[in-house]
């Protein structure tokens, strides 16, 4: 999906064991979405923070992304478990709270 514009950045991380997410939510502006890796932290929120229609496809879009990313890494990870040999459960050094 592309948008009409305003955005300003392009980023790619790839994501080890020491990450974590962190939401922030507030009573007067749109909520910020911090995810963290290693020394890099990515921080997503809403332009002017402006609870537009366009902002809410944007939320509504990334929730459909990051569920189907999980399901294809939940998915990989059955057939390539942990070096244990088990699949494991939880989330990463520090599992935040997600979206």
């Amino acid at each position: 999906m592309k948008s009409g514009g305003g955005s300003i950045a392009h980023i790619g991380v790839y994501v080890g064991e020491d990450w974590y997410t962190h939401l922030s939510t507030y009573d007067d502006h749109t909520p910020i979405l911090d995810i963290s890796a290693g020394s890099v932290m990515v921080a997503l929120s809403i332009a002017d923070r402006q609870v537009s229609n366009s902002a809410v496809d944007f939320a509504r879009e990334l929730a459909s992304q990051v569920a189907k990313f999980a399901a294809e890494v939940e998915r990989l990870h059955v057939r390539h478990p942990d070096s244990d040999g088990e699949a494991s459960e939880g989330g990463g050094a520090g599992a935040g709270e997600a979206a």
